[in-house]
């Protein structure tokens, strides 16, 4: 395991030297790192480059005044605690330091063993305080883990890539259709690799490029016309934790660029803002389009996508592991019907292996629900005409007769656009999925024809 996961690190800021290794000396540990800064503009430099949980600050410092010096460590450190020390006791000293952002209050000279307890008191409010915070991001709806249940050997590779991915903070790059599951094998990455912080995820092409960009990095007050207040980012937010980017080849160029950077520095900075804060986060990023195809149109960043793909997971379609589909459904029925002893019968079964399930595990997850909940206690499972006899609606292709003109790609694509929509009476959502591109896609086409 990598040891980086579970440190903590703090910051001693005193221009006492001997103070300072006897601290470092004390503090020191397996899981927790000391910093010395004999300055105040050495220790600014520190709190701009690292990440930093708690700081010991001294009042007065030969270039500095340690209660002003406060806000400005606050600015790049938001969540860091600041332990105001000074050989100069005195109740409007410790309100001044308080009200410029510090959370406690030593005097010299300290025990070294109350100092460990407050630092310690420090650390568990962060804790406290990322929970808080990060449950507002948390998909709190319950992620079944049979999804990556398979026959024995069917998902052995995966495995074994997961458990290596959990032991590395390289990026990690998910592959597969829709509905395969990689959301789930990034959160088990994650469970995995036993970070302390917690998971989330963004999907890039839900929202409008500037939500994503606020969601991802935060934002300054005034930054934008209802940006009433600092808002942090789930990189800020996700710290020693990992964040996904769900169908990262729908990002913009802009924020291609941004991302870059956060892989290549670990710094953020806020829409707004003119401060980098550093950060600690472990990124995957997820697709279901190749983006190698990106690349060649030019619409994902090359330099971005090696980056990305680092370590590389393929989830393999439902319809190319069906010896899967009875251990997932067993799997369903006691996930979500633990008391009522539900099987599906030969003949269900046997259509369920027929069945091609365009929409992967998370479709015959909802099959297996929605039948759950049409069957009334003490009858057998009712799988009857959920399941289709046949595959999704096809569009079908054009005419390729020998004796047709060839026709330029870019007028075929203008046609066939234009019958898909048609065929599908302008439901752009049912239109994507019948091409197999997604929605956005599909939206960033439309206009060029």
């Amino acid at each position: 395991m990598n040891a980086e996961r579970s440190k903590h690190f703090v910051l001693i800021i005193d221009d006492d030297h001997l103070l300072c290794e006897m601290t470092r000396e004390f503090l020191a540990s397996d899981t927790l790192e000391v910093m010395i800064a004999h300055s105040g503009k050495e220790g600014l430099d520190i709190c701009a480059r690292h990440h930093v949980d708690v700081i010991l600050l001294d009042q007065k410092l030969p270039d500095s005044n340690g209660s002003d010096l406060c806000p400005q460590i606050i600015n790049y450190s938001e969540t860091a605690k600041i332990i105001f020390i000074t050989a100069y006791p005195s109740f409007k000293n410790a309100m001044q330091a308080i009200e410029n952002g510090a959370f406690s209050y030593l005097t010299k000279p300290f025990d070294l063993k109350e100092l460990k307890l407050a630092v310690d008191k420090c650390l568990r409010v962060n804790e406290l305080e990322k929970a808080e915070e990060s449950i507002h991001y948390q998909n709190d709806r319950s992620s079944s883990r049979a999804a990556l249940i398979g026959a024995a050997g069917s998902l052995a590779r995966i495995s074994e890539l997961v458990r290596t991915s959990a032991e590395t903070p390289a990026p990690v790059l998910l592959t597969g259709e829709t509905g395969t599951g990689k959301s789930l094998l990034a959160r088990r990455i994650h469970q995995q690799s036993q970070r302390r912080g917690p998971f989330m995820a963004i999907n890039c092409a839900a929202l409008p490029e500037n939500l994503v960009e606020s969601e991802l990095f935060g934002h300054e007050k005034g930054a934008f016309s209802g940006a009433h207040s600092v808002k942090k980012g789930l990189l800020e937010i996700a710290e020693n934790g990992s964040i996904l980017l769900d169908e990262i080849g729908e990002m913009g160029f802009h924020l291609q660029a941004k991302l870059l950077g956060v892989l290549d520095e670990m710094q953020i900075r806020r829409v707004g803002g003119v401060v980098s804060h550093p950060v600690q986060v472990r990124i995957m990023a997820a697709t279901n389009i190749p983006l190698e195809d990106k690349i060649k149109n030019r619409e994902f960043r090359e330099d971005l996508y090696y980056r990305l793909n680092v370590l590389r997971i393929h989830l393999p379609p439902l319809r190319d592991r069906k010896e899967d589909i009875p251990l997932l459904a067993e799997a369903f029925l006691r996930e979500m019907a633990p008391q009522r002893r539900l099987r599906v019968n030969e003949p269900d079964m046997n259509t369920m292996l027929s069945y091609p399930w365009p929409g992967n595990v998370r479709e015959l997850r909802n099959v297996i629900e929605r039948a759950i909940i049409r069957t009334q206690d003490g009858e057998n499972l009712q799988l009857a005409n959920l399941v289709p006899t046949v595959g999704p609606e096809r569009i079908p292709p054009f005419s390729t007769a020998a004796d047709e003109a060839i026709l330029p790609l870019a007028e075929i694509e203008s046609r066939y656009l234009a019958f898909a929509a048609k065929k599908f009476n302008n439901n752009y959502s049912k239109t994507a999925k019948a091409l197999g591109i997604s929605l956005n896609t599909l939206k960033k086409k439309l206009p060029k024809h």
